[in-house]
């Protein structure tokens, strides 16, 4: 059944060390993946190519926005890896059936707190505090199936359950 991509109806944010705590309302801003190059020129190269490192990628921050001040919030601020799990419903046009279904989006993040604001006190609005996560890993789920995991400090890249730094591991004695 065709199914065309419309939006994110909603979503949840849990964290805590089992990612069970419920965050409650928050704006999130997922990272962009930007592989590590080098620069390759030279003798049989017409020009300049930006060339890739398999599965390593500069630094990837996850954004969260609060509304408020919370216990909770201030807990990330604790120098230790923090683990958000957030999940959202896609909604989809199943163009066949005519109807609207959903399917579910989970993203999987572990690392630390690299900036805390507090954010504006303004009278009967939002606080707005923020709270940057250097991302130490990350996994994306589309109907309950893992689609990409990256775990830079294990040395794991899967994209479609393909571990692209499976062989470097084996070529470092890692297995």
């Amino acid at each position: 059944m065709p199914q065309i991509p419309e939006r994110l109806v909603n979503f949840r944010v849990y964290g805590g060390p089992d990612a069970t705590l419920d965050y409650g309302m928050s704006d999130v801003e997922l990272p962009k993946f930007e592989a590590m190059t080098e620069t390759i020129k030279g003798a049989g190269i017409a020009g300049e190519l930006e060339s890739v490192t398999i599965g390593h990628f500069q630094s990837m921050m996850v954004k969260l926005k609060w509304r408020a001040v919370r216990p909770a919030t201030l807990a990330l601020l604790a120098p230790v890896a923090q683990t958000f799990d957030i999940r959202g419903s896609i909604q989809l046009q199943d163009s066949t059936a005519g109807v609207l279904v959903t399917s579910p989006l989970r993203v999987a993040v572990r690392g630390q707190v690299k900036s805390k604001g507090l954010g504006k006190l303004e009278p009967g609005k939002p606080l707005d505090a923020e709270s940057d996560i250097e991302v130490a890993a990350i996994s994306i789920y589309i109907d309950s199936a893992p689609l990409v995991e990256l775990d830079k400090l294990n040395s794991i890249f899967r994209v479609n359950g393909f571990d692209y730094l499976r062989q470097v591991r084996v070529d470092l004695g890692q297995g």
